[in-house]
This record gives structure tokens, sequence and C-alpha cells, in this order.
């Protein structure tokens, strides 16, 4: 009897301490208690503004923004966009080098044209529209460099491919700088003729009007005003009914 009394009395000694390890154990497995609670406050947060797209113009002529939105629906396609001019590329600016003055500027760009890019421009709906969210407008015509007018063939020069432009010939060449209205009208895609890419989609240039400077690409085949048909050109027919009887 006194036997088991003193086993009980063990055993009642030992469990507490035996408790006591597993409850520390259980903490330690625990981890720290997070320092942020939850709260049953309820916030009055503002409603989510609308993001409906502003419809396409009357005219057909699209936003930048609604193309940001819908531009994948519209590849491959020819498209208006109207926007404000956000940036344009300036090949003296772009390869200028610390030190040097414009004539030398001018003059290693005769020597090299390939040192420029081909012209571009940013569009967007509003002056201060940033970079990321403008519109691209690339193969943009561009005037004929001073080796071209040296090697090419006349007639090349007097009616110049679509991507390039006769600069003596007042008009002809897309006129626009930052700032500017306009009107551009070109092929919705992802890269140009010209290897220019852009995931979000780019303008390849077809024709523009520039509001602000109330300049507009000359019709196909017409002449801007003032300028002379080429030597041995046949007349229009609107020349036709206009010439003299």
């Amino acid at each position: 009897m006194p036997h088991r009394l003193g086993l009980r009395t063990v055993l009642f000694a030992i469990i507490p301490g035996v408790l006591l390890v597993a409850a520390c154990e259980k903490d330690k497995l625990k981890g720290p208690e997070a320092e942020v609670r939850k709260s049953d406050i309820k916030l009055n947060l503002p409603p989510i503004p609308a993001f409906d797209l502003p419809p396409t113009n009357p005219d057909g002529s699209r936003s930048v923004k609604e193309m940001r939105v819908k531009g994948r629906k519209l590849l491959e396609t020819e498209i208006t966009v109207k926007g404000i001019v956000t940036w344009a590329y300036h090949c003296p600016t772009a390869v200028r080098e610390p030190g040097m003055d414009d004539k030398t500027v001018m003059k290693m760009i005769e020597e090299d044209p390939t040192k420029c890019e081909r012209p571009k421009f940013y569009i967007g709906d509003a002056g201060d529209t940033p970079a990321e969210k403008s519109m691209w407008v690339v193969d943009v015509p561009r005037p004929f460099n001073k080796l071209e007018i040296d090697r090419l063939p006349k007639e090349e020069l007097k009616n110049p491919p679509p991507d390039k432009c006769d600069a003596k010939k007042v008009g002809t060449c897309p006129v626009y700088k930052v700032g500017d209205q306009v009107e551009v009208t070109g092929t919705w895609k992802l890269s140009s003729p010209h290897s220019e890419r852009n995931s979000d989609g780019l303008l390849v240039y077809k024709k523009m009007k520039n509001v602000t400077q109330g300049w507009e690409s000359p019709p196909p085949g017409e002449l801007p005003p003032g300028a002379t048909p080429p030597a041995g050109a046949k007349p229009s027919p609107e020349d036709l009914v206009k010439k003299p009887g």
C-alpha cells in the first residue's frame, strides 16, 4: 500500500512538468501573434469611377484612348485618329554629341544618313499626354537626303515613292511639331514595313491633316498649290476643263 501511494505521488509530481513542457513547445510552434489585427470598422469608400470610352466621332475618326483599349479589334485596318502631337523625332537633336555645332551635325548626317531614324511622332488626346500613353505614328515620309539626290534617277526624284517626299516642292512633305492638332490616317498594326514595333499598336502613316498649321497631304497624283508638273507629264482632266479655250 505505501508503495502505491509513493508511485501516485511521483506521477502527480511529473505530470504538471510534462504538461508545462508541452505547452512551451506548442507556443514555440505557434510563433508570434500578428501585429495587425482585423478591425470591425467599416470604411465608406467612394464609388468606383466609370471608365466608359467616348464614342467614335461622327466622322468615323478615333481617339487615342479608344485605340489603346479597343485597338486589338482594329488591327490591319485603315483608321483616322485625331490628337495632339506630344513628341516628334528630330535627327539632329538625336545624333548631336557634346560640343557639336549645327554645321558639324548637318555635315555628319549628310555624309552618313543612316545615323538618322525614320521620321515618327507621337499623338495623344491632350498636349500633356505622357509618351507611354501616346500613339506612335511611324513611317512618316521623309525628304530625299543628299546622297539620294546625287545618285538616284531624276525620274524617281520627281515622283517620290510613298515613304519619301521632295523638300523642294512646297507642301509635299508632312508638316508637324509638338503641340499641333492633327488628324492622321493610316493602317493600325503591331509592326511597320520599316521594322518599327509596338505591342500596344502603332499607326503606319498614309496621310495627315494638320489643323493647327492648315496643312493637308496632297491627294494622290495631285501637286500642291504653286507646284509645276514635271516635263512631259500629261494634263489632268481638271486641267483640261480649266484650260482656256
